[in-house]
């Protein structure tokens, strides 16, 4: 055995190149975990991940919280009456109505309250016993009810912001 065997002269090259292999791997994970940090914190931020328990990664203040419209509900103080076309019976019913579209709608309703009550009549009068009969035909005649009044708001006060008509009582006899 030479003498450069036994003391590990050519030791040193081999140790800087195992050194520079550790250093390349250390950064390459280094590199994979941010990499791999960055991907948590974007999915935390888009919604994809809301609970991890992740110190630093807070989903629940990164994503923006979705606000609902504001939604008004007007009762319309009015009992309507009417006689169906079909039968010899009567449909009475009241109804209220929802908005998000604020204060301007809701005093145009106060406003024109008599013109409304018309409008709802006359859609009323064209009503049979099958406008009534099942849940899908009273939610064809609330949608009715709805352009009618939306009708009358646009006529009136040059806006239409009825969203919702809701029956919140009915009798047929």
């Amino acid at each position: 055995m030479s003498d450069a065997a036994v003391t590990g002269a050519k030791r040193p090259g081999k140790l800087r190149a195992i050194g520079k292999s550790l250093l390349q791997l250390g950064l390459f994970v280094a590199g994979a975990a941010a990499g791999g940090g960055g991907a948590v914190v974007a999915i935390a931020q888009l919604g994809g991940l809301p609970k991890l328990g992740l110190p630093g990664v807070h989903a629940e203040a990164a994503v923006a919280p979705v606000t609902p419209s504001k939604i008004d509900y007007v009762e319309i103080d009015n009992a309507f009456t009417s006689n169906l076309v079909d039968t010899g019976r009567y449909l009475q019913l009241r109804i209220a109505v929802s908005t998000t579209r604020g204060p301007l709608v809701t005093a145009a309703l106060t406003q024109h309250k008599l013109a409304i009550i018309s409008a709802v009549l006359a859609v009323l009068g064209e009503a049979g016993e099958a406008d009534v009969a099942d849940r899908a035909a009273k939610d064809r005649l609330r949608a009715r009810i709805r352009a009618a009044v939306n009708d009358v708001l646009q006529r009136k006060a040059g806006l239409a912001g009825i969203d919702e008509v809701f029956i919140t009582s009915l009798v047929v006899q």
